[in-house]
């Protein structure tokens, strides 16, 4: 976790997959060390795709990343199948690193991606 929390701004922000939302370095590293604890020690975490970066003024850059997570269980007791999720991250040039100052992770439905109006097969667009 050193490694991740190494790669944030002071000021991150992140917002997880059910809506939390943590604000600074020491919010955003206390939440990821407790779930990952609790929550996804164990757990298949595997990078699927960097799905795109675009630039953006000043040496800032914006990232989607797709990736999958394995089945876990929430604080709840909840079971929670495996998914693929779709991260954005908003990067920030400080002291010469791209650091990662926002970050909105999104659990993606695989049910609704066959209705999607641009990708989905057969769909006709405006």
């Amino acid at each position: 976790m050193d490694a991740m929390t190494a790669l944030y701004t002071d000021d991150v922000h992140w917002v997880n997959i059910v809506g939390m939302h943590w604000r600074g370095k020491a919010e955003v590293d206390k939440a990821h060390r407790i779930f990952f604890d609790i929550m996804f020690k164990g757990v298949p975490l595997a990078l699927e795709e960097i799905e795109s970066i675009a630039a953006l003024p000043g040496g800032a850059a914006v990232a989607v990343i797709r990736w999958s997570v394995g089945a876990f269980t929430t604080p709840a007791g909840v079971r929670v199948p495996p998914s693929r999720d779709r991260m954005t991250l908003v990067l920030v040039r400080e002291n010469g690193k791209l650091l990662i100052k926002h970050g909105a992770n999104i659990q993606i439905d695989e049910l609704a991606q066959k209705s999607d109006p641009v990708t989905a097969s057969g769909s006709s667009g405006p």
